[in-house]
This record gives structure tokens, sequence and C-alpha cells, in this order.
């Protein structure tokens, strides 16, 4: 999977990639990963007036919470 972002947001992808010692890859993985895995995360989708769509993203509502063992950060280049 590609993915392409404007500038700012990936400047603000490869900051908080930096700050958790992730590539900006896994970063977006585990982003991704909990979006889909807790309760709440919805995309939902409608006409507007113009002909268009309107997207709108409902953030699951709970913290999710995921342990990566130390062969596991290995894994993904982090030491």
């Amino acid at each position: 999977m590609n993915l392409e972002f404007d500038p700012s947001v990936q400047k603000k992808l490869e900051e908080i990639a930096q700050e958790c010692n992730l590539s900006v890859e896994h970063t977006c993985q585990l982003v991704l990963r909990q979006f889909a895995k807790v309760e709440g995360g919805r995309v939902y989708v409608g006409a507007d007036k113009e002909g268009g769509l309107i997207f709108v993203v409902q953030w699951p509502f709970l913290t999710g919470l995921e342990k990566k063992t130390a062969s596991e950060l290995q894994a993904v280049g982090v030491k």
C-alpha cells in the first residue's frame, strides 16, 4: 500500500514518528491498526449541495494500547 500526504501532514507524521522512535510507515500502521481495532472508529459519507461528498471521520473513544516485545521492536528497526 502506498499513501501520499500533503507536506504539512507528512511533516506532522514525521514528528510523531521521531517521538516514537519509529519509521513513518510503522507509525502510520500503528495509528491505523488502533483506529480499526478500538470500538467507535467510523467513517461516514454523505452528499453535499454541489454534488460532491463529505467524509466525517469519527475516532475511537477509547485509548488503544499496543505492546511490543524486544524482538518485535528489533524487527521494525527500533533499538
